[in-house]
């Protein structure tokens, strides 16, 4: 990843060493805070892009990130040290970790063909349930519950350090009782493929929604299949609606009944039949684990997976952090990876296959036995690759990339449990594209700016600018003009809100011909005729 431009050295009081990643609204950096006697401390810092500084809900939602996270202190969970502005923008310090996300471990795991285990994906969740459940119990200095509720559970939102430990991180779009954000009523947040019915149907949710994203989370971990992952997002969220989910031991034949029970009793499409919290569902697990493993150590099985399958990663960022302790220039900043070609496949209710047993070991397929060439990553057989967006993971900790806004539920202020309301019947519900706005918004920005944006052919202003159109699946063209660059023609689809930032080509000015050098001569040029002009169809001259 670049480093970041040489005149902005400090942010606040920190010293800002490099760029780990940039997602939707904000970018993410590595910085050092130094002090008296050899001081020092790595932290992450979250800033606000821009392009977004301006656009109140983006701000509000930051802001409200911020005013939530601060207040929950526990260890499955990402700390969040300061809030700050710097010269009129503004910034968040997070707590530096040394790890992955959980999409990024299941990545690495399915492209090696190696299992993760029963034990460790149990470890993990249960993990994450406790510090979900830290976040749902937060009350006010009163003792009064803030109704705190994530809103956006998924395997880029849990952290994995190499240590073995487990946070939930990115309180972007949390929901809290007192938030200062008063959201739209009918903003619909999230990634699709791991809402709640209630979320996907524009209801009001409680932490019982967080369960069942967790439930969506133990159900991928364990039988090696994404559970609600379709061709598109209005495809994904009709599936979460409708509730079709094939147990577990449908799709591995050997996964254990107990642990089958908890998967789906987080994912009853009821949330009356659900776990009342997060704490329940940890519980649950905890006695199975007991059960199915009682000779694992799980977070040292975890430590041990995290140190094979990310040595690569792990040098590189202990070579960064030398540097960074010694004072001297990072010229190189390891960032989130992405592998867009390791695409996890759906599940498929009827095919058992022995390979997706998180219990076995399985070995890697040959190349020979699969087609591919050496050095290209196994691609699935539906060859779709898992959207991240949605921001990204940086070095230690990320934010959600795609933050995806339409229409969607809220609770009511206070007991968020109390005011919930059951879900009408499916007859009752209007179809799952009612459930978002009618438009989404586009930021189009480019490098340099001063392009004009075409969309379909409508010329829609000069980079950077916020276009606003119709909903659609619908691809369409889009083209970037600017003098002096090669026009750039690419396609979007404007189904969810999103951000782009496209770089121009520059286009070398042609040089004129050189004038030939010939002898003079001592005789007269012969006349030439002077040049006529005419006029063409239309009025543009002609030269003859």
């Amino acid at each position: 990843m670049d480093t970041v431009d040489p005149e902005q050295k400090t942010i606040g009081r920190y010293e800002v060493v490099g760029k780990l990643a940039q997602g939707g609204m904000a970018e993410i950096l590595l910085g050092r805070l130094t002090g008296p006697s050899g001081f020092e401390r790595s932290v992450v810092i979250k800033r606000i892009l821009p392009a977004f500084a301006e656009i109140s809900t983006f701000v509000d939602m930051f802001l409200d990130e911020a005013r939530i996270a601060a207040r929950i202190n526990h260890p499955n969970v990402v700390q969040h040290q300061e809030l700050g502005r710097d010269d009129g923008q503004l910034f968040l310090v997070m707590e530096y970790l040394e790890g992955e996300s959980l999409s990024n471990l299941q990545r690495r795991l399915f492209s090696r063909r190696v299992a993760l285990g029963y034990d460790r994906a149990m470890y993990i969740v249960a993990e994450a349930a406790a510090g979900l459940h830290a976040a749902h119990e937060m009350c006010d200095l009163d003792g009064v519950p803030l109704g705190i509720v994530h809103r956006d559970i998924s395997p880029q939102n849990l952290f994995v350090t190499y240590g073995g430990a487990v946070k939930v991180m990115d309180f972007g779009i949390a929901k809290a009782a007192d938030r200062i954000t008063v959201t739209e009523a009918g903003a619909l947040k999230g990634k699709f493929d791991y809402m709640s019915p209630e979320q996907a149907e524009g209801h009001p949710i409680d932490r019982r929604s967080d369960v069942f994203s967790l439930g969506i989370v133990l159900y991928e971990t364990t039988t090696g299949r994404r559970l609600f992952r379709r061709a598109t997002r209005l495809a994904s969220l009709r599936a979460v609606r409708e509730g079709d989910i094939p147990p577990p031991s449908s799709v591995v034949k050997t996964y254990p009944p107990e642990l089958e029970r908890i998967c789906l009793k987080a994912l009853a499409h009821d949330r009356e039949d659900r776990y009342p919290d997060a704490e329940a569902m940890r519980s649950d697990l905890l006695v199975a684990l007991r059960t199915i493993a009682p000779e694992a150590m799980p977070q040292q099985g975890l430590r041990e997976v995290m140190l094979e399958l990310f040595s690569d990663r792990i040098e590189e960022k202990k070579d960064m952090l030398r540097r960074v302790s010694l004072g001297g220039e990072v010229s190189h900043v390891p960032a989130a990876e992405v592998d867009e070609e390791i695409s996890i496949p759906e599940v498929e209710p009827h095919a058992l296959d022995d390979a997706t047993d998180p219990q076995k070991k399985v070995r890697p397929a040959t190349r020979e036995a699969t087609g591919i060439p050496e050095n290209e990553p196994k691609k699935s057989g539906t060859g779709r690759a898992i959207g991240i967006a949605a921001l990204v993971l940086a070095v230690g900790v990320g934010v959600g990339a795609l933050i995806s806004l339409g229409r969607g539920g809220e609770g009511e202020p206070g007991n968020s449990e109390a005011t919930a309301v059951n879900a009408p019947p499916e007859a009752a519900l209007p179809p799952a594209e009612a459930v978002l706005s009618a438009t989404v918004t586009l930021v189009v920005e480019s490098d340099p700016p001063g392009a004009m944006v075409s969309i379909a052919g409508a010329d829609h202003g000069l980079t950077p600018v916020t276009v606003t159109l119709p909903r659609s699946e619908t691809t369409q063209e889009m083209t970037l003009a600017r003098d002096g660059y090669a026009p750039l023609h690419t396609e979007l689809t404007p189904d969810v809100d999103q951000r782009l930032r496209l770089s121009l080509r520059r286009v070398r000015a042609r040089r004129r011909p050189a004038m030939s050098r010939r002898t003079p001569s001592m005789e007269p040029a012969p006349a030439e005729a002077a040049p006529t002009m005419t006029m063409e169809g239309g009025g543009f001259p002609r030269f003859n």
